[in-house]
């Protein structure tokens, strides 16, 4: 059985103002149909990647992903979030905060195998956002050792370097299509932001500098794909600010919205025509807790600057953070609870698809606001 999410909406009624003061749709309008399917190009975005941590050590790098591979061939481009620099500098972030770091309610991580980008392009991955709170853990030195590796390698990176590097999207083409793809964090630790002078990571939390971003990837391209950083850690309700941003992004002109950092599946909601998810979990990354261990690949079907449809492959990830597409019964299991997470929102999951609902239970929001953590609450990564 295959397991795929195809968006099908049937009316577009907007509800006016929301909470946000952002006007939202609580139907989803009705995707174009491709009269064309051989010209069609398939673009799977995933969440995040962690080839080694200080709790896990090392994943088995040349074999980690192989569990994806096949699934990696149905797509033209893989776009995934890696967590972590790649560098052997021992010179660290002076920003996290000491008693964070004690009590492993932060980390500092780092990978060493400048291996990793050829073992990750011999995988299937195309393209690898680095705008995260990770990627300066290990100061600029450690970005930019990660940016040389991943070039040596020819592996294409988007939002990390310069600002008008890191906010710059890579633009893909095939079969007369083109996609433009960015990345961006909107958690974002103090000093590592990119600057016109400094390197960093390309950031949301000037919502101005966002919309700019996407405004010029339009220009490239019908098509826009925005892998965003954002929200709470642990938590399967979505932050205000969350929404905000992924209003914004849809108005300014994304196709499709993919959000990542929160290390748990979170709901789904149209804004327009736009598919926001707001969290696809983690990907490649080891964890015991059982939720952090169940995540979606999202595959975005286009044609002729459209997005036709969107499936969604439910995924399960090994205590040791080895991804592996589900086997039927857990499939169905996976898809089941983003449908239970979809019920805020104006989505329902029915047999592997989205179609539009009426929202079956009232959004309630994570009152911590865009805190990171609530009193008590989960750790980043439960050991």
């Amino acid at each position: 059985m295959t397991y795929r999410l195809f968006l099908q909406a049937v009316l577009w009624s907007v509800f006016g103002l929301g909470p946000l003061g952002v006007a939202t749709a609580r139907f989803a309008a009705a995707l174009p149909q491709s009269d064309s399917p051989d010209e069609e190009i398939s673009i799977a975005v995933a969440g995040d990647v962690l080839p080694e941590s200080p709790w896990r050590g090392s994943q088995d790098a040349a074999h980690f992903l192989d569990a994806m591979r096949n699934e990696f061939l149905r797509a033209d481009l893989v776009f995934v979030n890696l967590e972590e620099p790649i560098t052997s500098s021992e010179i660290q972030t002076a920003y996290k905060k000491p008693e964070d770091l004690a009590s492993n309610r932060d980390y500092i991580l780092r990978a060493r195998n400048s291996g990793l980008p050829g073992l990750m392009k011999q995988a299937g991955v195309g393209l690898v956002g680095l705008a995260n709170n990770h990627m300066l853990d290990y100061t600029e030195a450690g970005l930019q050792d990660t940016l040389n590796a991943f070039q040596a390698a020819g592996l294409p990176t988007v939002g990390a370097g310069l600002k008008s590097q890191a906010e710059r999207p890579y633009v893909f083409e095939k079969r007369g299509q083109r996609v433009a793809l960015l990345a961006f964090s909107d958690v974002v630790p103090i000093h590592a932001a990119a600057t016109a002078t400094q390197p960093g990571v390309a950031s949301s939390k000037l919502d101005r500098d966002l919309i700019a971003a996407i405004q010029r990837a339009r220009r490239e391209t019908a098509l826009v794909v925005l892998l965003i950083h954002w929200g709470g850690q642990g938590e399967r309700l979505i932050t205000p600010r969350q929404r905000h941003v992924g209003c914004l992004a849809a108005q300014a002109g994304c196709a499709a919205v993919v959000g990542d950092h929160p290390h748990v599946l979170q709901g789904i909601e149209y804004v327009g025509r736009v598919p926001v998810f707001y969290s696809a979990g983690n990907f490649a990354y080891a964890s015991h807790r059982p939720a952090s261990q169940e995540a979606i690949l999202v595959r975005l079907i286009a044609d002729r600057g459209n997005l036709r449809r969107v499936e969604l492959v439910p995924i399960v990830i090994s205590p040791m953070g080895a991804p592996r597409v589900a086997e039927e019964a857990r499939a169905r299991k996976v898809l089941a609870r983003v449908d239970k997470l979809c019920r805020m929102f104006n989505t329902r999951v029915r047999e592997g698809k989205l179609v539009a609902s009426v929202p079956r239970e009232p959004l309630v929001y994570d009152r911590s606001g865009t805190l990171p953590y609530r009193a008590g609450g989960a750790k980043e990564t439960p050991k």
